[in-house]
């Protein structure tokens, strides 16, 4: 089941999988340099959900405008809802990643690459998963544009 998961999100989800991906990122990398790359990873991240935000804005403009020109409403509201869950979600990559660099009293063995790189897995999965709702929002709003025609 986790590599199925692991299959649609793109990030590992066993503790396992995990801890080899890890692994074998960091490779001969040292500490600094191994936070400085998973650091890019999830710059790279937050961009990425910047410029779907953006685009999610615009297919919310499309599904106003086609409630608002008597579209069928059905498909077009749970376009509009799946679209607005997907912001909500990619919305939370947008926040600050000072958390990452913390030490946590439950694992003191974790430094601060540990800390990047779970980041960059949770923000991987949260924007695939928006990613997924984007485009079934925007495969119902074709679906109420075909009943419409």
């Amino acid at each position: 089941m986790m590599r199925l998961l692991w299959r649609i999100f793109g990030v590992p989800f066993s503790a396992e999988d995990r801890a080899a991906v890890f692994d074998a990122m960091v490779g001969t990398r040292s500490k600094e340099n191994a936070v400085e790359f998973f650091r890019d990873g999830a710059q790279h991240n937050t961009a990425k959900s910047g410029a779907l935000l953006g685009a999610q804005g615009i297919f919310v403009v499309v599904d106003i405008f086609a409630i608002d020109h008597g579209w069928p409403k059905e498909p077009v509201l749970a376009s509009l809802l799946l679209m607005l869950a997907g912001s909500l979600l990619v919305m939370t990559n947008l926040r600050g990643t000072l958390g990452a660099y913390r030490r946590d009293p439950a694992h003191p063995q974790r430094d601060a690459a540990h800390g990047v790189y779970e980041l960059v897995l949770r923000r991987s999965a949260r924007f695939n998963a928006a990613l997924y709702l984007t485009f079934l929002s925007i495969v119902l709003l074709l679906v109420s544009a075909l009943m419409f025609v």
